[in-house]
């Protein structure tokens, strides 16, 4: 007789258990609970300690602020029938309490979401609710809050993000001036959620001893984990470093008082379920909050406070979630009752670099003292360590536990003269980037790599890319040219300065980069073969000398005059020879019309005057993305153009485009692989990214070269690459231009990925749907806009780059991929305004009439 299968066991989601929230998986484990994770964000949040995906059951990608993601997550979640969903980490709170609510379990509900996460909302619900708190004032303008601070009629002043954590960019501030410097600093950064600060905070100075109350609720019944007093100081720049946290007696004054204000704060802020880490500065008239977290203390560890308090904040939620009525019983009501006093020691540094290795017998001498229980080395070889401004740049957490006080304090002054020796350091790596790659960008900070962009006035005055604060930035006319980049560097004092690379994402400034690096003596493509990635007909040549097909070529050094140029062709394809984007490409059937275009290109002045004359090819478009490290082929994704880049064109319609699964099309990976292999290997290229272009015969198989850049393909093949494979080609790149092996584990994604190109119409665009709009439709993941409001479009396409923006899409099947891509295209275009051009002002007033039917703007008569 078969056994009975056993009982399933409860699930509980955990939304970005990153940080102290690592400490929920093996918590909830202990009651028999499975947990599953859901990031809020596309991305993985760099910056925090990372969950550990063996933790868990399963992941879920769900970007709080995407409809559609939200809609597919709470049916996903639904049928595992979870227990609980809780945040394990500040920027979970929104996305647990809209998926708890959702879901039908316990929950803090969305009513007051905005009030737990966002700092400004929360002061102002205590405020509603004549709960004692600060005076404060928001803003984008960081002119407007100096002068509030100066009518507010008191200084010092708090200047800080609204949603940050870990007193990242928080200011105290003695003056206007000081108050616009933090501000500016502020609103130029992200917050350690790699989140852009679109507004700062300024807050009236809350004069006093700082304390935490860390608490767990069941149905607004609390337990008080523990309360603990900031021993802190002050740097000279106005930022708060903390020194200890020292558990305090909870009889003991002020404590009560503390605790009966948190209990009025949980209330006003609507935190009646799971844990919650408040922050409490006791002034002159009383208590008064700083911020509070619906989530675990991040000081918090379990063995530790098991230890010194009997219990600890994780397992306490585990229990709470899980066992409610356990909790009711055991906990409901009561106070934490300590066992032994104890500290958390938070130590600074000066060291400013990168980590080389850590002295394991320094750690272990620190870990031996008496009443040290644990030692947490906050930073691994190759890590950026900086002097210490907040609690994310303090490099160790020591936690301590003794009979008494008088041992841990002894013991913190014996880590003052250990502390430093800890870490070895080195330089960091420092890298001149030609141009802006906000993918680059980003892997400059993860890596903790000093970042020097050159940014030219064209790319400066688009607008469109933004840089992180953390990077110099160095304005010049034009960043290809030599001259205006050695000219900055020397303006700004960094002619001398040691690089380590020099890297582009530029096609047009390839060369620029391997010139500037043989100057510098630092690492770059070379000259020679970065020219042989420009130019077409060298390309060819190349390739065709190894073997690879490839289309004839004839060089035109002279577009402008063509007549000594034969014609051997029956069809061919005319183009820039260092061109892109198809710009100036056509397809010549004659003699006659390649004179024609000549002519044309004549009297339009062109400033690109030696072209190309190939072979015409026909059959698919083929794409290949991929790097290579010393010469190894380390990933590679094939894909296609839904059409040809210049059948696009001609029928005037929007370029999409989609990689193939390697499981499921392996075909075109067999057919690729080994023609890419031979490409790569012929024009030279042995460490960095590429995107190659192949003509696919679809009867025979063959495939036919086309052209191939050493950088990340355009569009959106960066977020295609990595929706689909999970790989990061802006780390890549970074990687491989420091001479460093990029991590190439893949992680595929079943079903398809594919973008697409969104058309606009000609004449003065007035307004769009908004990225948020678009990724609300079904199956798009990503949207960009690019095409600023106010600007005109132009009627004619003569490049792939002509476009309003993008969008990427998930699908199960190529033709419901189609289906959703041509649906998202007609909506878009839809509800697309755009004011027409060359008209009359009475055929403009009629279009606005149509544009605004219940407005009557026409010559009115005195009444």
């Amino acid at each position: 007789m078969a056994l009975p299968a056993p009982p399933p066991r409860p699930t509980a989601v955990i939304v970005d258990g990153y940080s102290s929230g690592t400490f929920l998986p093996p918590a909830f484990a202990r009651l028999g609970v499975d947990v599953v994770h859901v990031h809020s964000s596309a991305e993985p949040m760099a910056s925090m300690l990372q969950p550990d995906p063996a933790a868990y059951r399963e992941t879920h990608r769900c970007p709080a602020e995407d409809p559609a993601a939200v809609e597919r997550t709470v049916a996903a979640l639904a049928a595992l029938g979870p227990v609980a969903v809780l945040a394990g980490q500040e920027p979970g709170v929104p996305l647990a309490d809209a998926l708890s609510e959702r879901l039908g379990l316990a929950t803090n509900g969305t009513a007051l979401s905005a009030a737990r996460r966002d700092k400004y909302e929360m002061i102002e619900a205590l405020r509603r609710a004549g709960v004692r708190c600060a005076e404060q004032y928001k803003s984008d303008d960081p002119q407007a809050l100096a002068d509030w601070a100066e009518r507010n009629g008191g200084y010092p002043v708090v200047v800080k993000p609204l949603s940050s954590a870990s007193t990242d960019h928080v200011y105290r501030c003695h003056d206007a001036a000081e108050v616009l410097a933090a501000a500016r600093a502020v609103l130029g950064s992200t917050d350690i959620f790699d989140r852009p600060n679109g507004e700062a905070l300024v807050q009236s100075f809350l004069d006093g001893t700082e304390y935490i109350v860390d608490t767990v609720s069941v149905a607004g019944e609390r337990y008080v984990c523990g309360v603990w007093e900031y021993e802190k100081t002050v740097l000279p720049g106005g930022r708060n470093v903390y020194d200890l946290d020292v558990l305090l007696d909870p009889d003991a004054e002020p404590v009560p008082r503390l605790i009966a204000y948190v209990d009025r704060v949980l209330e006003a802020l609507g935190i009646v379920h799971g844990p919650a880490h408040a922050e409490v500065i006791l002034t002159p008239e009383g208590p008064a909050l700083v911020e509070i977290g619906a989530r675990l203390n991040g000081n918090m560890n379990p063995d530790f406070h098991d230890r010194c308090l009997g219990a600890n904040q994780a397992d306490l939620t585990a229990l709470a979630y899980a066992r409610p009525q356990e909790f009711l019983d055991r906990y409901a009501g009561r106070v934490y009752r300590p066992l032994a006093a104890a500290a958390v020691h938070s130590t600074r540094t000066e060291a400013d670099g990168v980590v080389e290795s850590v002295d394991t017998a320094v750690v272990d001498r620190i870990a031996a003292l008496p009443s040290v229980h644990l030692v947490g080395v906050k930073l691994g070889p190759g890590k950026r360590i900086r002097p210490t401004a907040d609690l994310l740049t303090s490099p160790l957490r020591i936690f301590l536990t003794a009979p008494g006080m008088d041992a841990v304090r002894a013991d913190r002054a014996a880590i003052q003269d250990l502390k430093d020796a800890v870490y070895r350091v080195r330089e960091p790596a420092s890298v001149l980037l030609l141009g802006p790659d906000k993918y680059v960008l980003q892997a400059c900070l993860r890596h903790g790599v000093d970042a020097v962009l050159v940014w030219g006035a064209a790319g400066r005055d688009h607008g469109l890319a933004e840089v992180p604060d953390g990077v110099r930035v160095l304005l010049v006319d034009d960043h290809k040219s030599p001259e205006a980049v050695l000219a900055a560097l020397h303006r700004a004092g960094l002619g001398e300065h040691r690089f380590d690379a020099v890297h582009t994402s530029d096609e047009w400034a390839l060369v620029t980069a391997g010139v500037l690096a043989a100057h510098l003596g630092c690492r770059a493509l070379d000259p020679a073969t970065a020219v042989h990635f420009r130019d077409k007909s060298l390309q060819k040549r190349k390739v065709a000398a190894a073997g690879v097909p490839a289309a004839r070529v004839t060089v035109v050094e002279d577009v402008h005059d063509v007549s000594g140029v034969p014609w051997t062709f029956d069809r061919a394809v005319l183009k820039p020879a260092a061109g892109a984007a198809t710009a100036r490409t056509s397809v010549v059937s004659s003699a006659q019309e390649l004179e024609a275009l000549s002519r044309r290109f004549r009297s339009q002045h062109t400033a690109q005057r030696t072209f190309v004359l190939e072979e015409f090819v026909g059959g698919d478009e083929w794409i290949a993305d991929g790097f290579v490290h010393d010469g190894e082929l380390l990933f590679l994704a094939v894909g296609r153009y839904g059409d040809p880049c210049l059948t696009t064109i001609d029928r005037n319609e929007p370029l999409w485009l989609r990689h193939f699964d390697p499981k499921d099309e392996s075909f075109a990976y067999e057919r690729a692989e080994p023609v890419v292999r031979r490409c790569l290997e012929a024009l030279g290229l042995r460490d960095g990214v590429f995107h190659m272009e192949l003509f696919h015969d679809p009867e025979t198989g063959r495939l036919t070269f086309s052209e191939c850049a050493a950088r990340r393909g355009g569009a959106l093949v960066h977020e295609q690459v990595q929706a689909k494979f999970g790989v990061h080609l802006g780390e890549a790149a970074l990687l491989l231009a420091l001479g460093r092996a990029p991590r190439a584990d893949v992680e595929l994604r079943p079903g398809l990925v594919g973008t697409s190109y969104l058309k606009g119409r000609a004449g003065i665009h007035f307004s769009c749907p908004s990225p948020a709009e678009l990724r609300a439709l079904p199956g798009v993941e990503f949207a960009r806009i690019e095409f600023p409001a106010g600007a005109s479009f132009l009627e004619d396409i003569d490049n792939t780059n002509h476009r309003m923006g993008q969008i990427l899409v998930s699908a199960a099947t190529e033709d419901e991929l189609r289906t959703r891509l041509a649906e998202v295209r007609a909506w878009f275009d839809e509800r697309l305004v755009v004011a027409p051009v060359d008209v009359t002002g009475r055929e403009l007033r009629a279009w606005g009439r149509t544009l605004r039917p219940d407005a009557d703007f026409s010559d009115p008569l005195w009444p």
